[in-house]
């Protein structure tokens, strides 16, 4: 008899923490942020590492360009025989329709982070033709996107490089999908 009311407690539980706790869904406790908008894109490095990431689930071409320094992606199509815009959508494709984004973390690019600030400057300057002093800050952005695949709310993390000249933040690249 006691045996019997054991299993019946533990069913009883385990139906109700199936109906209303312990839910697996990820995407539970997300908050989406606002749109970046043209006007905030540019001052800080969130808002250009998330409106990068927007441009290219909301098929934003105007805010893309944007993302970078005037001129860049024009010479950048140069170099690559095409349609930047468009290369970078297809590359940077989530497995569903986007439904938000947040800046959730970002980590500046310091000696004492573990970073050679040195070398990211370099790199900075060599794609963006600026000079090497032109650059003042560079921070790593997490920004996590919730979409909706065809079974249920999904998040993804994009670790994306930005940097900021004369207090104009710009895109430098995705960095990773890993962590800093």
């Amino acid at each position: 008899m006691e045996m019997r009311k054991l299993l019946a407690v533990i069913l009883i539980m385990a139906i109700g923490l199936t109906l209303f706790g312990c839910s697996s869904d990820p995407a539970k406790d997300f908050v989406s942020e606002d749109l970046v908008t043209m006007e905030q894109l540019n001052t800080e490095g969130r808002y250009v590492a998330r409106g990068y990431l927007e441009s290219l689930f909301l098929n934003n071409r105007a805010m893309f360009n944007s993302c970078f320094p005037e001129g860049y992606v024009e010479d950048l199509e140069k170099v690559a025989g095409g349609d930047v815009f468009e290369q970078f959508t297809a590359t940077t494709a989530i497995g569903g329709d986007f439904l938000g984004a947040a800046t959730t973390d970002h980590r500046d690019v310091t000696i004492n982070n573990g970073y050679d600030v040195a070398t990211f400057r370099s790199q900075i300057c060599r794609v963006a033709n600026c000079e090497y002093s032109d650059i003042g800050n560079i921070q790593i952005q997490k920004v996590q996107v919730l979409y909706m695949n065809s079974k249920a709310k999904m998040i993804a993390d994009f670790y994306l490089t930005v940097y900021e000249i004369d207090g104009t933040w710009y895109m430098y690249e995705l960095w990773s999908i890993k962590g800093f």
